[in-house]
């Protein structure tokens, strides 16, 4: 069992303590004791063996215990309504300080009674008190009001920036889209048939939109033969304008993946074992037999050296 010392207990518990002690352990003691005596002398003054002694010594120890805490409760009752006398004498003696209490509350109010847009809420105020809260409720609306205009602005300003940033580069990616797949629809019509190019270009877009896309499925219908030179440098021209190279978007390693499942029939040597990963790297090898050459970026980095694009050029 563990004993606080004396610097461990509160001035709280202490007096909880003690309260006990006044109001239930010594009363108990008195109690025990003084049912000794009265048990004695009921028994003394009772015929022999008529009621038991324990029976007698019980019942004394109830009545007494009853008495006393019909006298304590009696008691506070008593103390509690003195106590309520005096305090609602000493509230009539000094009606100055209820005045005065009320005047403060009055010219709180005073103000609201000049203006006309504020006349409900006084007419519906039950008493001084409600009246003041309701003025400082509307107070203190009205400040936040005042406040909104500002926040409302820097709020939709610092909006107004995001969406702008975002329509601004979703407007960038889509001319870069759009100036790939018109470069595809002249560059591969020779080799793809019209039927066939919305689905081929659709899946190099989609490379042109993520450069960790690899397609799931080889691309092996052609109108005319190609060989892993053209289709390297075909993605090279692609990846270039889109930024290809140490640091950028895209790597040689990306547009090897790629061209590696979408032409895997195309990249292979001559006697049909396929070409390794370092060699599709290179991207810029040429042959004799080339049928796509690389082109090369032009001044504004985008446009392709096809009809269309070269008369936007000279424009």
């Amino acid at each position: 069992m563990k004993i606080d010392s004396p610097s461990s207990i509160t001035s709280r518990e202490a007096s909880i303590r003690l309260e006990w002690i006044s109001i239930r352990i010594l009363p108990g003691v008195a109690v025990l004791l003084i049912s000794i005596p009265l048990c004695q002398w009921a028994s003394s003054i009772l015929p022999d063996d008529i009621v038991p002694v324990y029976i007698i010594y019980m019942m004394s120890v109830t009545v007494l215990w009853s008495t006393f805490l019909a006298v304590q409760y009696a008691f506070v009752g008593i103390m509690q309504t003195r106590k309520a006398k005096n305090q609602c004498t000493m509230d009539n003696s000094n009606p100055q300080d209820r005045n005065e209490q009320t005047s403060i509350l009055l010219l709180t109010a005073m103000p609201v009674a000049n203006e006309p847009n504020r006349s409900d809420t006084i007419y519906e105020a039950e008493t001084i008190e409600e009246i003041g809260e309701a003025v400082l409720v509307e107070d203190v609306c009205m400040a936040e009001t005042e406040e909104l205009p500002k926040d409302n602005h820097v709020s939709s300003t610092y909006q107004q920036g995001i969406d702008d940033f975002y329509q601004s580069q979703a407007e960038c990616q889509k001319k870069k889209l759009d100036t790939v797949h018109e470069y595809l629809l002249y560059i591969m019509s020779p080799f793809i048939y019209e039927e066939d190019m919305d689905e081929f270009c659709t899946d190099l877009l989609k490379f042109a939109t993520d450069h960790n896309y690899r397609p799931e499925n080889e691309w092996k219908r052609y109108k005319t033969k190609l060989s892993s030179f053209d289709v390297r440098h075909l993605v090279w021209s692609i990846a270039i304008r889109l930024g290809l190279g140490k640091g950028k978007v895209y790597s040689n390693d990306d547009c090897a993946c790629y061209i590696e499942r979408r032409f895997a029939s195309l990249c292979v040597t001559t006697s049909g074992e396929p070409l390794s990963h370092s060699t599709l790297r290179n991207l810029t090898a040429t042959s004799n037999s080339d049928q796509i050459h690389c082109d090369i970026q032009g001044e504004d980095g985008l446009l392709f050296h096809i009809p269309s694009q070269l008369g936007l050029e000279k424009d």
